[in-house]
């Protein structure tokens, strides 16, 4: 899958716990900045990943895409997406556009090695779990809130594809 080169500044609202901390520039951006390819499952379907995150003076950009993939490699489409996240000292925000036409209100928290953004839809409420394993894979558990209970309906280990030289 090809990244589509856009990007969107909107906002949202956020909320933070004690364990994990949003102040001042979060390091775990820098950790996710490049060029990311996974695999994994989407909707209990074998799945390909794409995302490329770029972080500068306060915002990282997402720019995200999957689908699912067949037994001989092709992929389907599925989704597309820009998310914008607010790095810097301020509240930790964001936003997601995707090719759904949905809009996604994001709050995150984050350490080192684990992003966790809580994300809010028109029509649903989830979560998406970021955990770098090392400097060149990590791991994405996506969650659906249904029936006051957490549903996952996407996990991919994502791999970091080379800087061209």
């Amino acid at each position: 899958m090809r990244l589509h080169p856009w990007i969107v500044l909107l906002g949202g609202a956020c909320a933070v716990t004690a364990d994990l901390s949003a102040q001042g520039a979060a390091p775990i951006f820098d950790r996710l900045q490049g060029e990311w390819v996974g695999t994994g499952t989407l909707l209990n379907r074998a799945a390909r990943f794409s995302m490329q995150w770029r972080h500068q003076d306060g915002f990282a950009v997402l720019i995200f895409a999957n689908g699912f993939a067949d037994t001989s490699g092709a992929v389907t489409p599925v989704l597309n997406a820009a998310a914008v996240y607010r790095t810097g000292p301020a509240r930790p925000e964001g936003v997601w556009l995707d090719s759904r036409g949905t809009r996604v209100e994001l709050q995150w928290e984050s350490s080192d090695s684990l992003l966790a953004v809580t994300w809010t839809a028109p029509t649903e409420r989830g979560r998406t779990t970021y955990r770098v394993r090392s400097a060149d894979e990590v791991d994405v558990l996506d969650e659906v809130l249904s029936n006051g209970e957490w549903r996952t309906f996407g996990t991919a280990r994502y791999r970091r594809t080379p800087a061209p030289h």
